[in-house]
């Protein structure tokens, strides 16, 4: 189940950033780019806790020194996933268990409802065009600011600059006229001048929608909730 969320949220972003160029809308400023609070009315039954996984908890190392990349992350959350490919490296953990990229998918779906899943991808030069399309898209927004086309939109949440990468911080959903499968991501995009890419993406995986409840403020507590360990991982990414 969870590696055909993966899949289905690689596929989704990837069909919706290699679009961006050809989207026309207006970029307008949006209000609940960043939740702060589960709305009262919106009750979800189990979100996975990251446990206080702040500074002063515990955390594992990752270090890839073939690729020379290295990130912390909690230590109660499961992973890491490696999976290499040419000069592409993906590494997943999450706070539920993290199947291997390209592994069978379980029988049955997991019994934990609402966790969390960051991927880690890092390529060398990187000829990606739906990437570079996505990074000159945000080039054009302002904090806050969006662009969307008949099933995807994306919001700007800030800038960010790691040594020699340069890049954003931004949501990628649905569009308001999108009927597909629920999807929502809060992505980093990270640029050098040699063409590599570093890209990250934190997504709530096997969630739980109560009846009556919106399915974007389901997802956005269950983001919310996690923004700090995502926030963690951003800020202790280490790169040679």
């Amino acid at each position: 189940m969870k590696k055909a969320l993966y899949l289905l949220v690689m596929l989704t972003f990837l069909a919706m950033t290699a679009c961006t160029p050809k989207m026309t809308a207006t970029p307008t400023t949006q209000p609940a780019t960043e939740p702060t609070a589960t709305p009262a009315e919106t009750q979800i039954p189990t979100v996975v806790s990251p446990t206080d996984a702040g500074p002063s908890s515990e955390v594992k190392q990752y270090t890839n020194s073939a690729f020379g990349i290295g990130f912390q992350y909690p230590s109660n959350w499961f992973g890491p996933d490696e999976y290499v490919s040419d000069q592409t490296l993906r590494v997943a953990v999450g706070s539920d268990v993290v199947i291997p990229y390209g592994g069978e998918a379980p029988a049955a779906p997991s019994e934990v409802t609402n966790s969390y899943l960051v991927v880690v991808q890092y390529s060398k030069n990187s000829q990606d065009q739906s990437w570079n399309d996505t990074y000159a898209s945000l080039l054009t927004l302002k904090d806050g600011e969006s662009i969307s086309g008949t099933r995807g939109l994306i919001i700007r949440v800030k800038q960010l600059n790691l040594g020699r990468f340069t890049g954003f911080e931004f949501i990628s959903t649905l569009s308001e006229t999108a009927q597909t499968d629920h999807v929502y991501t809060r992505n980093v995009i990270l640029m050098d001048d040699q063409s590599n890419l570093l890209t990250v993406f934190g997504t709530p995986n096997n969630v739980e929608i109560p009846s009556g409840a919106d399915w974007r403020e389901v997802f956005q507590s269950i983001d919310a909730a996690n923004l700090a360990v995502f926030d963690e991982i951003i800020n202790s990414l280490t790169i040679e």
